[in-house]
């Protein structure tokens, strides 16, 4: 089989031009699920009763599914439900003109949340109950002495999941095509497609996502490295 070299030199520059949409899918993606996970991390902390077990089937249904599955469900069940509750609350907003890209949003942070989740609440039990007596004893509430005492600490200890998460999901991005969302992955299909040249277009999706992936964990070593003041013992440390 001969490589095309030519098509490879003319399509790696037409790919790479979404590239923001690819890092548009992965950061809103996060920012969706991050909330999210802290909050079922937190519950599953402090064992809410009645929150709790929902959670945890949550995590487990998430879980025990692959994320195609998931996607497909979200991509074909989703307007059907919003159009039907529309419809009761007397809306006249038509869900199927909605952007798909927004359902690629909210496949892809399913599976983020539960992992977000298990690793803020593993950062959390890290922590040691006297801190968060300390911090109740110098005249801190419950929540304040959680964000600030607790959280940055579990953060720190769950960043290198974190950046794993970022990984992943830049990673399931390429599933984003299935939703009529065009990112790298896809206009790599369609390029590929309308010559028939599928190997030298995913050749060029293979090093934009490299490229993407290294770029991303060294901003997360960085942050990571900013962050681990608040190591358990090194911010007080620092202080003084």
């Amino acid at each position: 089989m001969r490589v095309d070299l030519e098509f490879i030199r003319q399509a790696l520059p037409d790919i790479a031009k979404y590239i923001p949409v690819t890092l548009l899918l992965v950061v809103v993606s996060f920012f969706l699920s991050f909330p999210a996970g802290a909050l079922f991390a937190w519950i599953n902390y402090k064992k809410i009763r009645g929150l709790s077990p929902l959670v945890r089937a949550y995590m487990s249904l998430i879980r025990g599914t692959p994320v195609i599955l998931q996607i497909y469900v979200i991509y074909n069940v989703t307007p059907y439900l919003l159009a039907s509750l529309l419809e009761h609350m007397g809306s006249s907003f038509n869900v199927y003109r909605l952007n798909t890209i927004w359902y690629a949003f909210f496949a892809l942070s399913l599976s983020s949340t539960v992992t977000i989740a298990e690793a803020l609440r593993a950062g959390m039990e890290t922590v040691g109950r006297g801190q968060f007596e300390g911090g109740l004893s110098v005249g801190m509430s419950g929540p304040q002495t959680m964000w600030h005492i607790v959280f940055p600490q579990a953060l720190t200890a769950a960043m290198p999941v974190m950046g794993n998460v970022v990984v992943e999901l830049t990673k399931a991005t390429s599933l984003a095509f299935t939703m009529a969302v065009t990112e790298i992955t896809g206009r790599a299909k369609i390029l590929g497609g309308s010559v028939l040249r599928y190997f030298e277009a995913y050749i060029c999706v293979f090093v934009l996502y490299i490229v993407i992936i290294a770029l991303l964990e060294q901003l997360f070593k960085r942050f990571e490295k900013r962050i681990s003041v608040y190591r358990t013992g090194r911010h007080s440390r620092a202080k003084a």
